[in-house]
């Protein structure tokens, strides 16, 4: 007997049987156990010891991968099929009463993911080219084949009902366009708008039917899961379903005209689409510098996290069509807290990766999945740009990261930033209260995305600016972008308050205040100044990579600023920015007219780090009447000097390297300050500019155990040809640079890999690198995956960061 409401296990089993399978497929196909994931310790210093025997052949399944996919199979689940009953997970093949017995049934399908992939450009994602579980990539505007295969007899269109489902999201919904349905007819072509999903049958051969499925250039992007329902005409309502037991990545189509990401020049979609290496520029005022990354988009965990953190996001299913919100919610993920990276801008990295030795995106993401989607330690704008630009092409929107040089971070949006001087010469950071949260960064990197843009006027389509860092800095900050470099161009900041945030940072006015006791608040503004902000924009140039220095380096300066404006024209987009009459005088600003004296501050010409440097303020009197000078270079020098009718004179400050060696952590600046006061008139002058010491460049030697290293000669790496590797064969690379420091290098760190072809390692140096020694580190590596590549390395130490290198490769199949 069993108590009321109560029900047996075969009462159970038999009404389950007389249900009808459910409308919405839940989860995927479980995967076997996954191995325990390493610790963090372990990623960072040891990594997955002996790589190079799972590297050769078709052996694709590392643990660490396994790992990955674990983990995001986990999130895939909490935030993609939340609302999915588990109860709901039959199996394909079970029989349910009441379908009539000669039902066509699905034995499998075939989405042909490697035969697809050529034609939509997406051949090179390693989840196409897993031999062991290929995973389909599609871009959206263009159609893929697949292949049905029947189990007991043939599709017949005379008796048969035969449905592909797709389904996105949580909660799929036809009208919403997250849900589509496609039955599938005798007709032979297309017959649906090109807007919309389509089938058509390709062939038939015995149980293996050919179906070719249109996918619509504003489909969603991310992963979408197949459905194959069948019935009889004679009892259309009794269906069964196969579940496919692939996900479906769908992504943008930069090759489609259609598409919004569409890009027309064939060499930017090369480089802005396809490329798995570039540079992302940093440096000072006038001089950049080049530092290699590995964006790596095709990985096998690039893709799946792109898609993760749209799920993580606040971002609907039907709006993942639109790269605007797409991009704009990539961006916005670090405002709540759930970024990739932690940022850090300090000296100390303990509890952490030094930024400096990340040498592409592929290891961020590996480790941000093995630790349960947590933010990784740590990261600075320009990884996060070059991050986000890996992400983005992962999706298939064409993405760069680029750097302004001196930019301004304007906390208040009044388009000012005040700084002050103390009596001495140094600049007062945070301003005399440590109220005042401005500053003016030596650079600042985002990154630029490239779509069309019908939800602004004509002529605002193109590049468009992110920033994924800027949320780290701005408690203000509601967004990120995308904001239209044009309409940044012209200043034209009423679409959208991004706009107006990036305009400042690039154009921003920058007002100087000096300690004055006779003043009745304590500081009067300088008169005369150079406005620093801005100073150039710079990314890497399209089709060119240099290894050995900065000629692939590109100015884009007037893309982003018109620098024909006058000064009057310019105060007014101020005052339209601000929302005031264009006419109003809302700031009091310096006159930059003629003075009688003349200051120039001379920047050097770069500088190794190791060697003494020089700056000189030149003074001129372009009167005819004498005039008394007090002049001060960053605190170091100060001359007074007494000038006839159009005399000259300059005032030096030199800095050997016992000096400035213990600055050089992190990016090696240093800020120059000089400021000038005239007696007789009360003029007054300041400038200031970030000067970096040039890093030594890593040389790279690599060679195969059979045909010895390629070697190079001197410090810099000398192109004497492209080396060749071979896949599953052991090569080695010895990476060299010189110490340039008196002092010895400790707590040493070296990164290394090979874009596309040998997974990112890190390892401690477990010895100290001496004074001016030229230190040389060996690492031998199985290359993966045939094609040219590029080696990308990283040096870090407790005194000296940022030492790198790079080097085209060939690997051989």
């Amino acid at each position: 007997m069993h108590p009321p409401g109560t029900k047996t296990s075969q009462q159970q089993q038999i009404q389950q049987q007389q249900q009808m399978p459910p409308p919405v497929p839940p989860f995927s196909r479980t995967r076997p156990t996954y191995p325990p994931k390493h610790t963090y310790t372990c990623l960072q210093e040891h990594e997955y010891e002996e790589e190079w025997r799972y590297g050769r052949g078709r052996q694709r399944y590392y643990a660490r991968d396994m790992a990955m996919r674990a983990c995001y199979d986990l999130w895939r689940r909490r935030y993609n099929e939340m609302p999915a009953d588990p109860a709901q997970n039959y199996a394909p093949q079970s029989h349910y009463s009441g379908v009539p017995a000669d039902i066509l049934r699905v034995e499998h399908v075939d989405f042909r993911s490697q035969e697809n992939a050529k034609d939509h450009r997406t051949f090179q994602y390693d989840l196409v080219q897993d031999h062991d579980r290929p995973t389909p990539v599609y871009r959206r505007g263009q159609a893929f084949h697949l292949s049905l295969v029947t189990r007991e007899r043939e599709f017949d269109c005379t008796r048969d009902h035969l449905y592909l489902n797709f389904y996105f999201g949580p909660a799929p919904s036809v009208p919403k366009r997250t849900r589509v349905v496609l039955p599938v007819t005798i007709q032979k072509e297309f017959t649906r708008a090109p807007q919309k999903w389509d089938v058509r049958i390709q062939a038939q051969d015995g149980n293996t039917l050919t179906l070719q499925v249109h996918i619509p250039a504003t489909c969603s992007v991310g992963v979408w899961r197949c459905v194959v329902e069948t019935a009889t005409k004679n009892y259309p309502k009794n269906r069964t379903q196969y579940r496919a037991p692939e996900d479906l990545y769908v992504i943008f189509n930069p090759f489609c005209r259609d598409d919004a990401v569409y890009m027309e020049n064939e060499a930017q979609r090369s480089e802005y689409v396809m490329t798995e290496s570039g540079k992302v520029y940093r440096g000072g005022s006038r001089f950049s510098h080049g530092r290699p990354w590995i964006y790596g988009q095709f990985d096998d965990c690039v893709l799946p996290t792109a898609c993760l953190l749209l799920e993580m996001s606040s971002l609907t299913h039907t709006e993942r069509g639109n790269p605007v919100k797409v991009t704009r919610a990539l961006c916005s993920m670090d405002e709540h807290g759930e970024g990739v990276l932690e940022p850090h801008y300090e000296d100390d990295f303990r509890g952490g990766q030094n930024p400096h030795l990340w040498t592409g995106s592929v290891k961020i993401l590996q480790e941000y999945l093995m630790r349960g989607a947590t933010a990784i330690k740590y990261g600075q704008c320009w990884v996060m740009a070059a991050l986000m630009t890996s992400v983005c092409r992962a999706l298939g929107v064409p993405a760069r990261p680029t750097t302004a040089l001196t930019s301004a971070h304007d906390t208040q949006e009044t388009l000012t930033l005040d700084r002050y001087i103390d009596r001495f010469g140094d600049v007062i950071e945070r301003g005399p209260g440590r109220d005042q949260p401005d500053s003016l960064w030596a650079f600042h990197t985002w990154c630029d995305v490239w779509m069309a843009r019908p939800d602004l006027p004509s002529g605002y389509s193109g590049w468009q600016t992110t920033d994924p860092a800027r949320a780290y800095h701005s408690r203000f900050s509601t967004g990120c972008g995308p904001s239209s470099t044009e309409a940044l161009k012209k200043g034209d900041v009423g679409y959208s308050q991004d706009t107006g945030a990036f305009f400042s940072a690039l154009n921003s006015f920058v007002r100087y205040y000096y300690e004055d006791d006779d003043s009745e608040w304590g500081y009067t503004p300088y008169m005369q100044n150079r406005m620093p902000v801005c100073r150039s924009v710079v990314t890497k140039a399209v089709g060119r990579h240099d290894d050995d220095g900065e000629a692939d380096c590109e100015d884009v300066t007037k893309t982003y600023r018109d620098l024909e404006r006058s000064e009057p024209e310019r105060f007014t987009v101020f005052n339209a920015c601000r929302g005031v009459r264009k006419d109003h005088v809302y700031y009091d600003y310096q006159d930059q007219g003629r003075y009688d004296v003349e200051f120039e501050l001379q920047e050097p010409k770069q500088v190794a780090a190791g060697q003494s440097v020089s700056v000189t303020l030149q003074v001129h009197n372009n009167t005819s009447e004498t005039r008394t000078v007090q002049a001060t270079i960053s605190t170091r020098v100060t001359g007074q000097f007494t000038l006839s009718g159009g005399q000259k004179d300059t005032l030096t400050l030199k800095l050997d390297a016992s000096e400035y060696q213990d600055h050089l952590v992190d990016m090696g600046f240093i800020k120059i300050t000089a400021t000038g006061h005239v007696s007789e008139n009360k003029q007054s002058y300041i400038d200031e500019f970030d000067f970096q010491f040039e890093k030594p460049r890593m040389s790279i030697e690599v060679g195969s155990s059979t045909n010895g290293l390629m070697r190079c000669e001197g410090p810099m790496v000398a192109l004497l040809g492209v080396p060749e590797c071979q896949v599953g064969q052991e090569c080695t690379a010895t990476f060299t640079f010189s110490n340039p420091l008196d002092v010895a290098l400790t707590d040493c760190f070296f990164s290394m890999e090979v874009g596309g072809a040998y997974r990112p390692r890190t390892v401690r140096v477990n010895r100290e690198v001496r004074p001016r020694e030229t230190f040389t580190y060996s690492q031998t590596f199985v290359p993966r995956k045939a094609g040219d590549h590029r080696m990308v390395a990283s040096f870090a130490s407790r005194q000296l960061h940022d030492v790198t290198g790079s080097r085209k490769l060939t690997i051989r199949d």
